[in-house]
């Protein structure tokens, strides 16, 4: 469905936008805000790639998601605040990204 692929391209983009918060903040500390930069960046290109409907967009999206969710079980072990949302917001990524179709997808089988 078209409508899952946007949601996962705008969940994606939502937490590119809370991991460059994360990482401008000062209070944070030094591997948070690597780690915010990093998921950032690599987020950007992801969501850009599931939006453009490149064959590793989806892939990129699901992978990405699953680092925000592993980096914020991190942070809940480390008693660093905000994991809560990492929680969420990976986590739908990567079911949005797991239900997304491409175009890739829809292509149908050459004739016989």
């Amino acid at each position: 469905m078209n409508l899952i692929r946007w949601a996962a391209v705008a969940v994606t983009g939502l937490f590119v936008l809370m991991n460059l918060g994360t990482a401008l903040a000062e209070d944070q500390t030094t591997w948070i805000r690597i780690a915010g930069v990093t998921l950032a960046v690599v987020g950007a290109a992801a969501a850009a790639g599931l939006a453009l409907d490149r064959t590793w967009g989806r892939p990129a999206v699901i992978g990405v998601g699953a680092a925000n969710v592993v980096a914020a079980f991190i942070a809940l072990l480390t008693d660093e605040s905000g994991f809560v949302v990492g929680l969420v917001m990976g986590g739908l990524a990567v079911l949005l990204g797991a239900l997304a179709s491409t175009g890739a997808d829809h292509k149908m089988a050459p004739a016989r």
